[in-house]
């Protein structure tokens, strides 16, 4: 590759969907992508670094910036890649503080690229700065990004684990609008979530069954119990990190407990019944809400039939 350019290579010329990052089907969908998230998840020092604070900062500016307002997706798969690199590399932000800027820009153009939009204007997107980094500079910071990614360009997010937990939980029969509208609100709920630093704890699996039920709770209440009894049947998705990564998302996006799903005067949270560590085998594989969790079980743990 030229030393001056860092086009794409060939075979990572394509669009890439954050909600199915492979480039052909897989025979076990779910099964590849529970192999690969571990590799791809930031590190939780990372995400607590004043690099990444401040990065998250400029990213944030960007998209939210009025006529300079970048796609969600684009500046999500951007904060994604800020946060691969720093799981990786260190930047030096008190001697050279201008490095996040030229890191979230950087991270900006390469998901943009990626995601097949607009390109981002490097010029636009610092008219408000004291300073301004050229086109050579970013390219240069880019090519680091993609050497600290080793060209692995294509993350594994919590979105990309959306289709398989929709398609596994949903109860039957299937309602497409219902669907599409508990999909759309957990990646409002991911996209919004994803610049708090505990997110960073939680595995993109589960940060994505938490995202689904508290969507469900919101959008689909009468059917949030299947929901939890198909993420219960799940035996990848730990039942305490679950309950956490409900709480952390709450929190971030102001989402308000569930009622319905248990008696009026039971704490009830997009999660369910709040439960003592005595009851806990309770919610475990093949035991969930209503006596549901056979049927769920068999749903999550084949590939379904049409997933994603």
């Amino acid at each position: 590759m030229a030393t001056g350019e860092w086009e794409l290579r060939e075979e990572d010329e394509y669009e890439f969907d954050l909600e199915n990052p492979f480039t052909s089907p897989a025979d076990e969908p779910i099964a590849s992508l529970l192999d690969a998230e571990g590799h791809h998840a930031p590190s939780v020092s990372a995400a607590a670094s004043a690099v990444r604070r401040d990065a998250t900062g400029f990213i944030s500016k960007v998209r939210f910036g009025g006529e300079l307002a970048v796609h969600p997706r684009v500046a999500y798969l951007a904060l994604n890649y800020v946060d691969r690199f720093l799981s990786k590399r260190q930047l030096p932000s008190e001697q050279q503080p201008w490095a996040p800027r030229l890191l979230a820009i950087s991270c900006l153009s390469l998901a943009a690229k990626m995601q097949r939009v607009a390109a981002v204007s490097i010029a636009d997107i610092q008219r408000d700065e004291e300073f301004m980094f050229d086109e050579a500079s970013v390219r240069r910071m880019v090519r680091m990004v993609l050497g600290a990614l080793e060209w692995r360009t294509r993350s594994v997010t919590p979105l990309a684990f959306l289709g398989f937990f929709l398609s596994a939980c949903y109860p039957a029969p299937c309602h497409p609008t219902q669907v599409a509208a508990v999909k759309a609100r957990a990646v409002d709920l991911l996209v919004r979530a994803q610049p708090e630093v505990k997110m960073a704890e939680f595995s993109p699996s589960v940060s994505a069954a938490a995202a689904v039920l508290a969507a469900a709770g919101e959008v689909a209440a009468e059917n949030l119990q299947a929901f939890q009894a198909g993420v219960a049947a799940c035996p990848f998705v730990n039942s305490d990190k679950l309950r956490e990564c409900g709480e952390v998302l709450a929190a971030a996006c102001g989402v308000g407990p569930v009622r319905g799903a248990a008696s009026a005067d039971t704490p009830v949270t997009v999660l369910g019944p709040h439960r003592s560590a005595a009851s806990e085998s309770d919610w475990t594989v093949g035991s969930a809400a209503n006596g549901g969790g056979g049927e769920a079980k068999k749903r999550c743990m084949g590939p379904p039939s049409h997933w994603g």
